[in-house]
């Protein structure tokens, strides 16, 4: 793990400790959201399998919501606190809900726009098909934004499909319902090790 997830980490840790210190007189019992399996996500399991939470007076489920669920929780109230990306608080706040960042601790796109072994370059993509989790996540975002830097144009050059975590999405790669598709590690590394290559 480099310096800066280590140090994300620490802050994420600190950032759940400050909001369980106002639940430690009484233990409150509540559901805590994370979006994927993904190191992104290693604070809010720090903080639970260390007890760092339950030390601190809160007794948290830990839940995963993926697509746009973590944040229709969060606005619900199902989930008081949640840890995802900032594009879904940003477009939920443009929206007119009352959400709010706390803390952010991931500064750069830890993402690769990873394709099938046959496609090695840009050109080779275009009329192809990208999987994303959902329309508005960051994974839509990032695909979006990679599509730009290799000279693609979203929605013309290349289709997007909803098709949900990084699991269903590495399985429609493999399966050539979708040509390319955005991973974070660890699944960067697990499709990368069965010969998917990295545009981006």
């Amino acid at each position: 793990m480099n310096r800066r997830k280590v140090r994300f980490a620490s802050y994420a840790s600190y950032l759940f400790l400050l909001i369980s210190n106002a639940y430690a007189q009484t233990p409150a019992k509540l559901s805590a959201g994370y979006a994927s399996m993904s190191s992104a996500h290693l604070p809010i399991w720090m903080a639970k399998d260390t007890g760092l939470l339950t030390k601190n007076g809160l007794d948290a489920q830990i839940i995963m919501l993926t697509g746009n669920v973590p944040i229709m929780a969060l606005v619900a109230g199902d989930t008081p606190i949640s840890q995802i990306a900032g594009i879904g608080i940003i477009n939920s706040a443009l929206g007119g809900s009352d959400t709010v960042m706390i803390a952010g601790g991931t500064v750069t796109l830890d993402w690769w726009l990873m394709s099938r072994p046959e496609i090695k370059t840009p050109a080779q993509l275009k009329g192809g098909a990208v999987a994303i989790s959902s329309f508005g996540t960051a994974s839509d975002f990032v695909a979006r934004f990679a599509l730009q830097k290799i000279g693609l144009v979203a929605d013309k050059d290349v289709a997007f499909v909803q098709l949900g975590n990084p699991a269903t999405r590495q399985a429609g790669l493999e399966s050539n319902r979708v040509q390319a598709t955005v991973h974070v590690p660890p699944s960067t590394f697990a499709a990368q090790k069965k010969g998917f290559n990295v545009l981006v």
